[in-house]
């Protein structure tokens, strides 16, 4: 039955190639519509569902439209509401026009419209939206990679209060690093050709019995059963997060637990493409502040600040770069953290490794006060930097003063809208072109050779349509090849099989 649903929607999908229509007014229902929608259908059988039609999306040349017929992040929530709300007393029949009411119901949720003059609403409307959408477009490779080279990579060479701990990973992720991502990768391909389903049975399999030696058996089905919840365990973890007002955008158990024990005993992840996301920095970031508290959040602020001078040192040919200088009475001040010295210009890089918490994703009214807060301290540190740069301060001599200067703040993850000027008008003007970039951002435009990221960072940065945007959508056409530090990350892992470039479809 759920196949035939799956499939008979994917076939009216294709024969119809649905399209958005512009300036056509749809019609607007509440969450609970949606909620009420999801549960009329028992979990058994809608969870499967939507496994089974989030994995069939990419098993074939489907064109990008056709995405937007079940939205990854749509998925997520009625999987979430499913587990939260539903029971097995409901109806057993699904079939495509089902599938079509609810994701066309989801489409329509309310959404308080804008004032176009109130740039405050308009920013909150836009931050929930890219928050609970964008990451669901964003390649796999550059998050995993990321883990080791951000997180692993040259931590021993740092004073690291937790992270340089010899059980410190295990802790996190109940196995060393590499083994855990390996683990994780297997319980993704796994979900992937098995529409969504694991079974621990699977691991008895002779030809199985080879990836044993680059993933011990006892770390894979410890992590899965790390990503695993009950339904009893979900309802627990999504009732200990704080309430976002609108239940649209609240916590979603599944993105720390992927995966949910089914009454037959299999564990099914209702939207697989969150598997493999839980070893990434991002979700790390959590898992490391809930087990270690503030102290791991100050040794990925050093490991945050390490790695962008990778990133630098590693553009092609090697450029002139230097590290925070230290100075005032006992070397008590500090500048920005980097210096990218390039023939017309010199780039400041200050590093904040803070994220956005669930209320802040959700614009939670206030949340704006602790972003630009933060962003306001990072150019006040760009500021003063300069300032030390024009009076000529000895500890700064071999950076250049005779130059233009351009700041980049770099966030250890997106700031989605940070450089739209909903934001910049809540901030203070610095006296020289500034960008806000993420590690995604950067990795990006360090990949390109020295030349092209002197000529497109300044061209970005002097044009005041471009400067507004992402710094990776700044360079959208401009041909990049794979970042080679976050290449080397991927390639330092045992993938089975031929070398790869590129991880399984998520």
């Amino acid at each position: 039955m759920t196949s035939a649903a799956v499939n008979g929607y994917l076939n009216r999908i294709v024969t119809n190639r649905p399209h958005h229509s512009v300036g056509v007014a749809r019609p607007t229902v509440p969450f609970g519509e949606f909620r009420q929608l999801v549960r009329r259908i028992r979990p058994s059988v809608l969870l499967p569902a939507l496994a089974a039609l989030t994995l069939a999306e990419f098993t074939g040349p489907y064109a990008d439209w056709m995405r937007f017929t079940a939205p990854p992040w749509a998925v997520a929530a009625a999987a979430r509401e499913s587990i939260l709300w539903g029971n097995e007393h409901r109806g057993d029949t699904i079939d495509p026009e089902y599938l079509r009411r609810l994701f066309n119901t989801y489409s329509n949720i309310s959404e308080p419209k804008p004032d176009p003059g109130d740039g405050v609403d308009a920013l909150a409307m836009l931050t929930r939206l890219a928050y609970d959408q964008f990451p669901y477009s964003e390649s796999i490779f550059e998050e995993v990679s990321r883990t080791h080279a951000l997180m692993v990579e040259g931590a021993e060479t740092l004073d690291l209060e937790v992270l340089n701990e010899p059980d410190a990973w295990v802790r996190m992720v109940g196995a060393p690093v590499g083994q855990a991502v390996g683990a994780t990768f297997l319980l993704q391909t796994a979900a992937n050709v098995n529409a969504g389903w694991y079974d621990q049975r699977w691991l008895d399999r002779p030809d199985l019995q080879p990836l044993y030696d680059l993933w011990p058996r006892a770390v894979i089905e410890q992590r899965a059963a790390d990503l695993t919840h009950t339904v009893g365990t979900f309802k627990a973890d999504y009732e200990s997060k704080p309430s976002v007002g609108d239940e649209r955008f609240g916590y979603n158990p599944l993105t720390a637990r992927p995966f949910l024990c089914m009454p037959d005993g299999r564990s099914l992840a209702p939207q697989p493409r969150l598997i493999l996301r839980t070893v990434t920095p991002g979700s790390l970031y959590y898992r490391g502040m809930d087990i270690y508290g503030e102290a791991f959040g100050r040794d990925l602020g050093k490991m945050t600040e390490r790695y962008v001078g990778q990133l630098l040192t590693n553009i092609a040919p090697t450029p002139e770069v230097h590290p925070e200088v230290r100075y005032g009475k006992g070397n008590g001040q500090a500048s920005t953290d980097w210096f990218l010295v390039l023939p017309s210009a010199v780039v400041m890089f200050e590093v904040k490794s803070s994220r956005y918490g669930l209320r802040e994703r959700a614009a939670v009214p206030g949340y704006e006060s602790r972003i630009t807060t933060l962003l306001s301290k990072a150019l006040g540190q760009l500021a003063v930097t300069s300032e030390r740069l024009d009076d000529g301060h000895q500890r700064f001599a071999h950076v250049p003063s005779d130059r233009p200067r351009v700041g980049i703040i770099v966030t250890a993850e997106p700031y989605y809208l940070a450089n739209s000027g909903w934001m910049r008008d809540r901030l203070k003007p610095t006296p020289f072109p500034t960008l806000i970039a993420s590690l995604r951002d950067l990795e990006r435009l360090t990949a390109l050779p020295l030349d092209q990221v002197e000529s497109q960072l300044l061209a970005i940065a002097n044009d005041p349509e471009r400067s507004t945007w992402n710094l990776a959508n700044s360079l959208q056409g401009i041909p990049v090849g794979p970042n080679p530090v976050l290449q080397r990350a991927w390639d330092i892992y045992p993938w089975p099989g031929e070398p790869t470039s590129h991880p399984p479809a998520t």
